[in-house]
Parts: structure tokens; C-alpha cells; sequence
């Protein structure tokens, strides 16, 4: 967001803060308070830590500090400032109190706690089930939100411009080690329960039970695949031991009854 020399001065000399950027390392941002403003659209910035320098950068530059509630925002399109800076804070103040998912708009963010038991809640069966049917957006962030969304355009009925019955596409990006394995099989496992659930029971219901067990085992079934699949074409870097040199894209089928099957392909 664009900020004239005129509307900081407006603010008031050292009320308005604003970040500024590490010197020597990329991506560390400082929080600052402007101190003076300069004639041709320029502000003073000293850091609130009193290291450096006071800086001087253009206003239109200024990326402004963000009042954050103590568990940050849920989605960040409704920050009122939107930029790097914003997005690190907020992402460090909800991972701070072990919240793992944001979104920014319809994209789920989430964060590698590299920890299970700060983990574990999150995949609860009962939370899993929480999220069927839910509109999205009225339950805190999570994959299962992303997952849900997808199974429910496929399942919509054609004609109300949900894209209903058409094939949809789930992305998951990071970097090596960030949890894309882990993301993909979380949504599998949550598209593998709904559409197994959301047959209609049988008259039998240990039969019910049976049919659904291979349906269930889609998400187990592909997975297992992984490990053969990440023993070709991986390299070492400097942040994982074991990092694919490949795309892959998992595909799920649906029958007319919205249940589940699977296919992978591979990508050099």
C-alpha cells in the first residue's frame, strides 16, 4: 500500500511504524518508527531496537506494521496492510500458538512445526468429520477446508455454477522438506472417509463396513507407492537429504456415486 509523505506526517511523527529490512540477511524484517519527513516524498525510519542507522526510504516504499489480535488473522487478504513483512508476522504469531494453517484468500498456508504432538490434534477423526460439508471459511484453517471444497464442486449437481461434476485441481507447493507428501496424504485420507461415508448404508451393516475398507485404503494404497517413487531421481541439498528431482500428480477418480479411486503419474 502506497503512502504519501503527506498522510505520514498526517499520522504523526513517531506513531507511525513501519518495517524495515535486514541489511544482511534476506527475508528478516525489523520492525521501525518513523522519525522524520523529508522534502521529495521521503521518511526517516529508526529501528525500535535501536540497532543501525536511522534509514531513509521513499514513502511510497513503507511498508506499515499491522495491528495483530494475539492469534493473528485467519485470512490475511484482510490484513490492512498486505506484504512480505505482514505475511512473516502473522505467520510467526499463529505458529507461536501452535496454529498451523492460514489462509490468504482461497490459499491455505501452512506451517512445518516438525513436532507430532503439536501436530496430532490437528488430524483427529472427530475434526476430520467437522469439516464435511462445512462452508469454507467458517472453520479456523486447514487442509481438510482445501480438500472439502474440492470434493464439493465435484459432488454439486451441474447447472448452479459450481462447477458441479467437473474434475478439480489441488496444488501443493514448498520447498524440499516443507510437508508436501504429508499435505497430499492428509487430503487423500479425507477425500477416502467422506466419499466412503457418503454411500448410502446397506441393509447389512457389517456388508457397509466391508465395502467401504477398500475405499478407506485408497489414500494407504497410493502412499505406500511413495517410498519407491522417491527412490528415483533425488538429490541431496542443503536443507534434506532426500529431495525429488520429479513432479508427481496424483489423480482420484470418482464413480457416479462420488466414491473414490486412484492413479499416479510421474513427471521428470
Amino acid at each position: 500500500m502506497a503512502l504519501s509523505a503527506e498522510a505520514v506526517q498526517a499520522a504523526g511523527l513517531g506513531e507511525t511504524r513501519a518495517w524495515l529490512a535486514d541489511t544482511g540477511i534476506d527475508g528478516i524484517w525489523h520492525e521501525a518508527t518513523v522519525v522524520d519527513c523529508g522534502e521529495g516524498g521521503t521518511a526517516t525510519l529508526r529501528r525500535d531496537d535501536g540497532v543501525g542507522e536511522p534509514v531513509v526510504v521513499s514513502a511510497e516504499e513503507l511498508k506499515l506494521v499491522n495491528t495483530l489480535p494475539e492469534a493473528g488473522v485467519e485470512d490475511m487478504t484482510k490484513l490492512d496492510y498486505l506484504h512480505e513483512p505482514a505475511l512473516l508476522r502473522n505467520l510467526h504469531r499463529r505458529f507461536g500458538r501452535d496454529l498451523l494453517y492460514t489462509y490468504t484468500g482461497r490459499i491455505c498456508i501452512a506451517v512445518n512445526p516438525f513436532n507430532w504432538q503439536v501436530s496430532r490434534p490437528f488430524y483427529d477423526e472427530g475434526l476430520l468429520r467437522r469439516y464435511r460439508a462445512a462452508r469454507f471459511g467458517s472453520l479456523p484453517p486447514h487442509v481438510f477446508a482445501i480438500a472439502e471444497a474440492a470434493y464439493a464442486h465435484v459432488c454439486a449437481p451441474e447447472g448452479l455454477g459450481l462447477g458441479g461434476g467437473a474434475s478439480q485441481a489441488v496444488l501443493v507447493s514448498g520447498e524440499s522438506g516443507a510437508g508436501k507428501t504429508e499435505a497430499v496424504k492428509i487430503m487423500m485420507n479425507y477425500l477416502a472417509v467422506v466419499s466412503s461415508s457418503s454411500s448410502p448404508p446397506s441393509a447389512s451393516s457389517s456388508s457397509s463396513a466391508a465395502a467401504a475398507t477398500p475405499k478407506a485404503q485408497v489414500a494407504q494404497q497410493v502412499m505406500a507407492s511413495n517410498p519407491l517413487l522417491e527412490a528415483f531421481g533425488n538429490a541431496k541439498t542443503s536443507r534434506n537429504d532426500n529431495s525429488s528431482r520429479f513432479g508427481k500428480f496424483i489423480e482420484l477418480q470418482f464413480d457416479r456415486a462420488h466414491q473414490v479411486g486412484a492413479r499416479v503419474r510421474v513427471r521428470a
